[in-house]
């Protein structure tokens, strides 16, 4: 394990000892914990992609390879 140091602003390194304490695990174990979630987190997120808001959006368009075609050389 490698050692190192890290500033925190007063609040937040009030907020960590608290989660720390209330978990009844040191700051440092509790630090590790959050960061590995995080990083998983947005490992998962970054396979994925939600295309949900753009569903529907070419309804009602001709969208076929002629008129695409027809559009781009005009």
């Amino acid at each position: 394990m490698h050692r190192t140091q890290i500033y925190f602003e007063e609040n937040l390194l009030n907020e960590i000892k608290a989660q720390a304490k209330q978990l009844n695990i040191s700051m440092s174990a509790y630090i590790r914990k959050t960061l590995k979630k995080d990083l998983q987190d947005k490992k998962n997120k970054s396979g994925t992609s939600d295309f949900s808001e753009f569903a529907g959006m070419w309804e009602g368009r001709d969208i076929t390879q002629e008129s695409i075609r027809k559009d781009a050389w005009k």
